[in-house]
């Protein structure tokens, strides 16, 4: 069976060998970094997952809770986002999902803590650094909350702004208990938000929005199913899930399961985005703005 995910790196697991896909893996320190790169339509269909590029960040387990584990990841998160986002000078970032609900508030918590600069370069240009990057960043909340698809949202504030790149923030699901709280995912194929637990939105992307989309986000919630599935699997009892699936019915396997410290995980995880966006916001001009910012 191959279990719902948001995360390339799971999907990968589940068809090993798999034609089309190039991998390579590094240790930087205590992290670990895998790179995948998506490269054919076959591919695609197996996995689930646009062409593109697929970073994955794996830290050591507690890291979240790590003060210089913390920071170990953001400075590696920057390192890889800084070539998806090329020389691009305006950078919107969307932190999505609904901040009432702690598995699904990082996104809005993470731009709550990015350094932003358009109203500084619109109004007073004269305390910025030459070169600083003009970023904006709008947490865009649930179709629930707005009565708005996020897709919509996006697309309306863009063609205002006109950025050159747009940044989504956002909490994945996962298809293994090990993995919430342990890893970050970038890439540059966009984000279809609640996919990975069946809750599909209109996606943002550059072909619905036509500019450049690259998602980040940490697995914060999985569902019963894949949490029976995992541990079936690993007493090699697959015939054992099926029976216990049927028995269980939909409405069970369908519930998402976070842990019990998920508002800390929360917390933690989005210092280390915030921290890592704005290092690879604004490069070397980072001192600087976060005395201007603070």
């Amino acid at each position: 069976m191959n279990t719902r995910t948001d995360m390339a790196h799971e999907a990968l697991r589940q068809w090993p060998e798999l034609a089309g896909v190039e991998e390579e893996n590094e240790a930087k320190g205590p992290i670990r970094i895998s790179r995948i790169r998506v490269c054919t339509a076959a591919a695609e269909r197996k996995l689930d997952k646009p062409r593109g590029s697929y970073v994955t960040l794996t830290l050591p387990e507690g890291g979240l809770a790590n003060r210089d584990i913390r920071k170990a990841a953001g400075r590696s998160l920057a390192v890889e986002l800084s070539p998806l986002m090329g020389g691009c000078r305006s950078v919107l970032v969307i932190g999505l999902g609904n901040r009432h609900v702690t598995p699904d508030a990082l996104g809005p918590q993470t731009v709550e803590s990015l350094f932003v600069t358009r109203h500084v370069q619109n109004h007073f240009p004269e305390l910025l650094p030459k070169g600083t990057r003009i970023v904006s960043a709008f947490a865009a909340g649930v179709m629930g909350m707005t009565g708005l698809e996020t897709a919509e949202a996006v697309a309306g504030i863009a063609s205002v702004l006109r950025p050159e790149l747009i940044i989504a923030v956002d909490a994945l699901a996962s298809s293994e208990s090990d993995h919430v709280g342990a890893m970050i995912q970038l890439n540059d194929t966009g984000i279809s938000p609640g996919a990975g637990v069946g809750n599909f939105r209109m996606g943002l992307s550059k072909a619905s929005l036509g500019i450049p989309v690259i998602a980040v986000g940490i697995p914060l919630v999985l569902t019963a199913e894949a949490i029976l599935y995992s541990g079936f699997a690993r007493m090699g009892a697959e015939d054992l899930f099926q029976k216990a699936r049927r028995a269980l019915g939909q409405r069970f396997l369908s519930m998402c399961v976070t842990p019990k410290d998920i508002d800390a995980m929360v917390k933690d995880g989005a210092a280390i985005l915030s921290y890592g966006l704005n290092l690879a916001l604004f490069g070397e001009k980072y001192g600087a703005l976060e005395g201007l910012m603070r």
